[in-house]
This record gives structure tokens, sequence and C-alpha cells, in this order.
């Protein structure tokens, strides 16, 4: 029955796909890939104003089926609410974005970070976690206000605002709690008010839906929860102007113009695709098993959305294969990857330290009759999975690691597949 679904689809992709043919094509796909366990979510797509495919497959870690109303984590898409909800403070001049960050938080020693420096990420703030994991008490949760304390008692360095593009997620924890000092209101609540209830996006929330939790984690940057159809009525109230002014809108999608002159392309928690033809916008969260995209392409109102639930590494096959289906081109059916039946007495061999310039230190280990592989410091390990006698696989990443050996067949060292100059020496 799979090859007959296969190539039913490989048949229907050689086909001409501007025909409204696409939507089957594309069920078909995703019914078959999910089946496959490669996809688990939903996937939107629209052009004007009308919804052309809106469909839900697979089900959730729990064993729950996805339907379209099922909300799954979008992780850094939440980064378009929270610069909107900056955004909105601003259109009603409550705030403007050339406040410093020190007006809101004093006792941070970042002279001359502006609220737009955030938006853009070009801050220069340093990442915030390395400190939390020093000197923090890693077995709380570290709400913004803990976070914020940590932060101005140790005083890690950042660099000149203004200078360089550094995507970090610090910035949109900083901005969701300017919201809720502005606002009076809780984060999740201000977004619940002033974004979820006006654009009726009924299952949408933050973390958990009892907002009133006072033990929340530094939010801003992800644990916001949606569907599809939600992040479509989002990104129309954005067309229809219902959430900003019409300024405020074309602003969030400029490039960001640095003190050397050079550009870059991440505006207000949107990055931005450019040409003469194409103005596409487009925000992107990655979670440790999930992807989720809201694409936007503005000369002609058409919209991809795309959550992928808990299916790992496969989501750029199955994402690329949507596109071009959409597209009307021909495409790759993503297929599963296998399990190679490898001989276990290898493992002896690649066991030990490998030291790379690339990687650092990686602990190889055996447990149980499979291989295992650790980063040092980090006390977790990951399951290697044969792709051959030699080549390995996470299962829920892209990268593959290969052991290089000499033409003796002896271990010279780890690095990824194909790649030698990755490889570091068996120590």
């Amino acid at each position: 029955m799979r090859v007959y679904i296969y190539t039913l689809i490989y048949i229907l992709s050689s086909l001409s796909l501007y025909s409204q043919d696409w939507a089957i094509t594309m069920d078909s796909l995703l019914t078959t890939v999910s089946r496959d366990n490669l996809f688990d979510g939903q996937v939107l797509i629209a052009e004007g104003n009308k919804i052309l495919f809106s469909k839900a497959y697979g089900d959730k870690s729990d064993g729950t089926i996805i339907q379209k109303d099922t909300p799954l984590a979008i992780t850094s898409v939440s980064k378009a609410f929270t610069a909107a909800a900056i955004l909105i403070l601003e259109d009603r001049k409550k705030l403007s974005l050339d406040d410093e960050l020190t007006k809101y938080y004093p006792d941070l020693p970042y002279n001359g970070v502006t609220l737009r420096s955030l938006l853009n990420m070009t801050s220069g703030l340093p990442r915030f976690q390395p400190t939390i994991v020093k000197y923090g008490d890693t077995s709380q949760v570290y709400t913004t206000n803990k976070t914020i304390e940590l932060i101005a008692e140790y005083k890690p360095e950042g660099i000149e605002p203004g200078t360089q593009f550094g995507y970090n997620g610090d910035n949109y924890i900083l901005l969701a709690g300017i919201v809720e000092k502005v606002s009076g209101v809780s984060y999740p609540q201000f977004l619940k008010e002033k974004i979820f209830t006006p654009l009726e996006m009924d299952h949408s929330y933050i973390f958990q839906k009892d907002i009133t939790s006072k033990d929340l984690p530094a939010l801003g940057a992800g644990y916001i929860f949606s569907t599809a159809e939600d992040l479509y009525k989002f990104d129309q109230g954005l067309y229809r102007d219902k959430l900003l002014s019409p300024d405020l809108i074309k602003e969030s999608y400029k490039y960001t113009r640095l003190k050397n002159d050079s550009l870059s392309n991440y505006g207000y928690g949107w990055r931005i695709y450019d040409n003469d033809s194409i103005k596409e916008v487009y925000v992107v969260g990655d979670g440790t098993d999930t992807r989720s995209s809201i694409q936007r392409y503005l000369n002609s109102r058409k919209t991809l959305i795309y959550i992928h639930n808990n299916s790992g590494s496969n989501w750029k096959g199955v994402y690329g294969a949507v596109r071009k289906i959409w597209e009307g081109k021909s495409f790759e059916v993503p297929k599963k990857r296998t399990v190679y039946s490898i001989d276990k007495d290898l493992y002896s061999r690649y066991i030990g330290k490998y030291l790379s310039n690339q990687f650092g230190l990686i602990h190889i280990t055996q447990e149980d009759g499979k291989l295992y592989l650790r980063p040092n410091p980090i006390p977790g390990k990951e399951e290697l999975i044969p792709s051959s006698n030699t080549t390995f696989y996470f299962s829920d990443q892209a990268m593959e690691w290969e052991f290089f050996l000499d033409k003796e067949g002896n271990v010279l060292g780890l690095g990824l597949n194909g790649k030698p100059e990755t490889m570091g020496l068996k120590q």
C-alpha cells in the first residue's frame, strides 16, 4: 500500500500543479508522511483573504490526535507577538522605541540600548543563560525579574549597540518585561486582551491557560501555543491594520542599518527577503523537536503557515515538499531514515574521547547495546543510530556523524559525515 501511495504522489507531482489539484497532492503527501511518523502538525496556505488549504495530521507526543484547533508550541514565532505588543504601546504613545533600556531597568549596566535595538537584535547584549548557569540556582524557574536581578549583580559584558546583528532571545524577554511595566498587567494578559481576543484567536495562549500563575518562566521569546488558523488570523490582522497603524506595520519590515552602514535583514521580530518582484517577511521557531513558521508574501498577499510538532529533523524535507507543491514545482517525497543493521561488536572500537576545535571534547560510550554521544561537560547524552558501519545520526537532528578510519581500519577520529576537516582525533 505504501509503495502505491508513493507512486501516486510521484505521478501527481509530475502533473501541472498550477491547477487546483495541488491541494489534493498536498493532502496525499502529508497523509503519507504522517503515517510514516515524519510529520505531525498543521499546514495552512492562503492567497488574498481566502484559505486554500488548512489541515492537521498526526498526533502529539502524548498520543493526542492533532486537530485544526489543537494548540501547538510555536517557540520563537512568539517573538512576532512580543514585537506587536511593544508596537501597540508605541502606537498608543505609552512608550517610545527610542527609549533606553535603562529607563525600565536602571540597574542593568547597558547604556545606549534602545527598545528599537532590542526589537531588531542589534542591542549588543550578552546572552543571559551562561550567567544563570554559572551563578544562579538552576533548580529554580527563572522569571524575568529573577534573571534581571542576577544580570544586574554580575554584569556580563556586551558589545556596542548597533554595531552588529546578534540573534539573542534575551532581547525579547526584556521587551516582555517592559510590556508588563508599561501596561500594568502581565505579559500573558496583555497579549490575550490586545491581540488574541480582538483577533478571535480562541486557541492561543501562553505557556498555560491559567495566566494568573506567578511562577512563569521568562517570557517573550517563546512559550506561546497556537494553531495554524489562529496564526492566520494574526496575519490577516496585520494586513487589515486591525492591531497597529499602517506606518508602524511597514516599519516592522524594514532592513536595519548598522553603524558600519551595512544592512541586517531582521526587522521587528520578522526577517525580510526582498527583491524586485517579491517581498517576503517571515518568522521561524525552532524547538528541541519542533519547527514553526509564518511566511508572508506582501506583494501578492499569500501566506504559508507551518507547524511541525514532534518529528524532529524530518521537518526540512516535509516543508520543502509542501512549498514546492504550492509553487507548482516537482518535489521529492521525504523518506523515513532507516536503522542500519550493524555488527555491534564494532561499537567497542568507537568508545572513547574525541577532541576537535569545532566540537570540543566528545565522549562516546556504550550502554545496553547502544552507542551514545555526550559533549563535555554536558551531563546528558544522545543515542547514535547507525546508518552504516561508520556513520550515525541522532533521531531528532539532521546532522550525521562519521567515524573516520585509516587504511588498516583503525579509528582516527569523529566528525561530520563526509567532512574530515571537522574531525576530532581520538584521544
